[in-house]
């Protein structure tokens, strides 16, 4: 049997042809599709993670736009809202990191490892341990380490630093960092809200 010389197999062969061609584009759009959502997953973007009117919310003032530059130890993305109050600048500044951009800088192989190390280093050293709390309930895991908010949900890391403008009179120095460390715990606590379902 030689198709070649059958008008029939011909025929069906050109039927065939038109279907055939539409099931090829449409597992070439589903696999761009997949690839996109896989560079989705791995890139990191602070300011796309929690925007300027997210800021302003969090804040309760006007804030600039973000300004966005790449983040080191960890590699990732950093983000930062600023206002002036009293001649002063306030504000917040996020960090996003992502297993991906973590293992790519070359000196931690994931979230997970930075976590524990960081986690490690600030309950072996006297000053720091005293200012950790352990976070539940927040993503994987999270700690507040006195300055800042650390947060993993898979394979994303995130670090919340709020610098909040400080309303009051204290007695001395030490009230009034003991009172902004709570204010700025608070206020990474509530931008986390946010963040946190965003997160893949």
């Amino acid at each position: 049997m030689i198709w070649a010389d059958d008008p029939v197999k011909k025929t069906s062969l050109s039927c065939h042809r038109p279907r055939l061609f539409s099931l090829m584009a449409a597992v070439a759009f589903l696999c761009a599709m997949t690839s996109g959502l896989v560079r989705a997953a791995d890139s990191a973007d602070a300011c796309l993670l929690f925007s300027q009117a997210d800021a302003s919310g969090l804040l309760l003032k006007d804030v600039s736009p973000g300004i966005s530059r790449a983040a080191t130890l960890p590699a990732g993305s950093s983000c930062r809202y600023t206002y002036s109050e009293g001649g002063e600048v306030y504000g917040l500044t996020l960090v996003h990191c992502t297993d991906a951009t973590i293992a790519e800088e070359g000196v931690h192989d994931s979230a997970a490892e930075v976590m524990s190390r960081q986690l490690r280093a600030r309950k072996g050293n006297e000053t720091a341990s005293s200012l950790l709390r352990i976070l539940p309930a927040m993503g994987d895991e999270a700690f507040w380490d006195g300055t800042s908010l650390w947060m993993r949900k898979g394979a994303h890391l995130v670090r919340i630093t709020p610098n909040p403008h400080l309303e009051g009179a204290y007695a001395d120095m030490a009230a009034a960092d003991a009172a902004r460390r709570e204010s700025s715990l608070g206020l990474a606590v509530q931008a986390s809200e946010t963040i946190l379902p965003r997160l893949p």
